[in-house]
């Protein structure tokens, strides 16, 4: 209904306070009383206020009063012109929570074989309804409204496997809604569905304590993208399952796969978003692609990467499998999970159980758009918060995942993410966070995010260390160089960049990258920044920026398909582009062997010394030092005290010239990118090349 055609609007705006606005051109917006009439009892008050201010055609008042949020009210005027009483507004007031806040852990729908019981909080509501039906069996039930303003029923039936919605009333309007606490839906949110828990109880595989972040190698990779190439020969293309098969090989029988990654000796496997989210068709997976950070429901599994995104128990038993079989290869799981933004502001089952609530607004009411997709989740409201806990812990709880990253975790308040880490490692001592904490434009107080600036106040949390990113690589930019593609003006940065020298306040809080899912591979950069070297070149910085970034103090992040030079011709920005372009290239795996091998030896050097994993820095900085050798080469000397070998002296050469240095004649190479050798007691370390000597 166009708002022109309205005479008179009126929203709770506080829990004693109506406010009323009257079309200039009914009466000039003149009412001298008005009646609030309760439509359950039919008793009636005589409300009086104040005129306010005039605005687009309206002249408003505000009434003070009592009412009760979630009864059905008109609000007369003195000519005898009605409305229902809005209660949406309501939500963005300071004392909602206080009224509202429900710590109950019973939300959702709790089945046995004699009963289920169905709970939801929607205290704006006048009325819940819940539908559900299996088959042509479809009934109606209301929900009674209870303290919290939480609507609850128990059926008397056995409903395994029905399907259900809520029809959410507010006075003459209604609106279906999928159950934000469901365990598990059919395809594109259409239902949510009932489960006996009982049958998907988890079952997994111990796994070996992680005493430190700094002991975890971290390997990004979307569900979509590892299995679909043909080249792998993976049965399960696209799917959870396809992380499940063992004894793969691609077509030129080298291991793909799961056999691939225990191979590469990575130890967290971290998943682009898995949530259901909204941009793939789940009933017709192929016709569309997209990485998954438009979340549609945070509850559930995404149904494209399912066998039957119809079937409620496959959805959960399927991604619970794959975890299972990560964990089989001593790996742990990182979700990439999207707490900051939905897809769609108003089609999502948060706003439509409580409208206004969930979603961060500025001073003037208008909605946030830190995350540049719309809107904001509003974290510090209880609810909302509340909320994100509850499906971190089922995450953990039901599916076994072992840390999430958080996306945009700048628009996160700095509580909220201290909480999740509370919570996640009280359920597993290893248990790991980190995240995006770029200062994002999001209605919240500096002081209040969960940055890089601020993340003495987040002690357990890692983030992404921009700054190592920019100096090694190069920025985002693609004709700017970093470190390792040349520009030696840099070196004492990759210095700092390497050991970190106090930027954090723990040393297990830099997340170390070159690259990620976002933005350009390395190896595309690279063609821009230094078009004018041959492939071989190039090649070799590719493999030095990969060698930086494992054996740098702090934790490694290594994208797929880095470690064999990956590509996406170009694309920065590739979360629609498709699989030809986002797949993991098995074939290009083959082709670029020589530098997996390379990459499997550093993170093995790395796991299997201390010195390159210290987490405390007074320890790192006895044992670590770091140097510019002729404003070109950076030295890299490490020390321990167990181990095979106790020192190690590591050399990166960027540059074009052949660089000597004096070295002891019991050190020893363990490798070198261009057949080094120490001769005499010295060591000649070529133009773009690095050389590992331990002793």
């Amino acid at each position: 209904m166009q708002r022109e055609s309205i005479r008179m609007y009126a929203y709770a705006i506080d829990f004693d306070l109506i406010k009323v606005d009257l079309s200039l051109n009914y009466y000039n917006g003149i009412s001298s009383q008005y009646y609030l009439k309760n439509l359950d009892t039919s008793e009636v008050k005589i409300l009086k206020g104040e005129a306010t201010e005039k605005e687009n055609g309206f002249q408003s008042y505000l009434l003070h009063t009592d009412f009760s949020v979630g009864t059905r009210y008109k609000v007369f005027d003195n000519y005898g012109l009605a409305c229902f009483l809005d209660f949406s507004q309501l939500s963005m007031s300071k004392e909602f929570d206080d009224h509202f806040y429900y710590d109950g852990d019973d939300l959702g729908s709790h089945y046995t074989k004699e009963k289920t019981t169905f709970k939801v909080w929607s205290p704006l509501s006048t009325e819940v309804v819940l539908k559900i039906w299996k088959d042509e069996d479809l009934h109606y039930y209301p929900l009674e409204r209870g303290d919290k303003g939480v609507y609850s029923t128990t059926i008397k039936k056995d409903l395994d496997g029905y399907e259900y919605v809520y029809v959410i009333g507010m006075n003459e309007q209604s609106i279906e809604t999928a159950d934000p606490y469901a365990y598990s839906c059919t395809a594109n949110m259409h239902s949510s569905v009932v489960i006996d828990l009982d049958k998907v109880r988890r079952v997994d595989y111990p796994l070996t304590e992680l005493k430190h972040n700094t002991d975890a190698v971290i390997y990004e990779v979307g569900v979509r993208d590892f299995s679909v190439d043909e080249y792998g020969q993976i049965t399960h293309k696209g799917k959870f399952l396809g992380f499940c098969e063992e004894g793969t090989v691609t077509k030129n029988g080298f291991s793909s796969g799961m056999d691939y990654l225990d191979m590469l000796g990575v130890t967290h496997v971290q998943l682009l978003p898995i949530n259901d989210y909204a941009t793939v068709d789940e009933d017709h997976p192929d016709l569309l692609y997209n990485w998954g950070y438009d979340p549609a429901q945070y509850n559930v599994p995404e149904g494209s990467y399912i066998t039957d995104p119809n079937d409620g128990y496959k959805r959960i038993l399927e991604c619970q499998r794959m975890v299972r079989c990560i964990h089989k290869h001593n790996m742990r799981v990182i979700l990439d999970v999207v707490y900051n933004h939905m897809h769609d502001v108003n089609n999502n089952t948060l706003e439509k159980t409580v409208p206004y609530y969930f979603f961060r607004r500025d001073e003037n009411g208008e909605l946030s758009n830190g995350s540049w997709c719309g809107n904001d989740l509003n974290t510090t409201a209880k609810m909302c918060r509340k909320y994100i806990l509850d499906m971190c812990k089922r995450w953990q709880v039901l599916y076994g995942v072992d840390g999430f990253r958080m996306d945009l975790m700048g628009i996160i308040d700095i509580d909220t993410v201290n909480m999740i880490y509370e919570q996640g490692h009280a359920l597993d001592s290893s248990f790991m966070l980190y995240g995006e904490g770029w200062n994002m434009g999001t209605a919240l107080p500096d002081s209040e995010k969960t940055t890089i600036e601020n993340n003495h106040k987040t002690p357990h949390v890692g983030f992404f260390n921009d700054h190592f990113r920019d100096t090694v690589k190069g920025p985002n930019q693609m004709e700017v160089k970093g470190y390792t593609s040349g520009d030696t003006y840099k070196t004492n940065e990759a210095i700092i960049a390497m050991c970190d020298y106090n930027k954090f306040l723990s040393i297990e809080q830099s997340i170390n990258y070159t690259e990620c899912h976002d933005n350009a591979t390395v190896f595309d950069k690279f063609i821009i920044s230094n078009g004018h070297e041959d492939e071989y070149c190039r090649q070799k910085r590719c493999l030095l920026t990969l060698a930086m970034t494992i054996l740098a103090q702090g934790v490694p992040f290594i994208h797929a398909g880095q470690e064999f030079l990956g590509t996406k011709n170009g694309n920065q920005n590739s979360y629609n582009a498709g699989d030809a372009v986002n797949k993991l290239d098995w074939e290009r795996h083959d082709e670029y062997m020589n530098v997996v091998q390379a990459v499997k030896f550093f993170i093995d050097l790395r796991k299997h010394n201390k010195c390159f994993r210290y987490y405390d820095y007074e320890d790192m900085h006895q044992h670590v030092f770091i140097n510019n050798i002729y404003y070109r080469m950076v030295e890299y000397h490490l020390t321990q005290d167990e181990g095979d070998y106790k020192e190690f002296k590591i050399y990166f050469n960027p540059s074009y010239d052949v660089i000597t240095i004096g070295i002891e004649d019991d050190f020893k190479i363990l490798y070198s990118m261009s057949n080094e050798r120490i001769e005499n007691g010295q060591l000649n370390v070529f133009g773009v090349s690095m050389v590992v000597c331990a002793r």
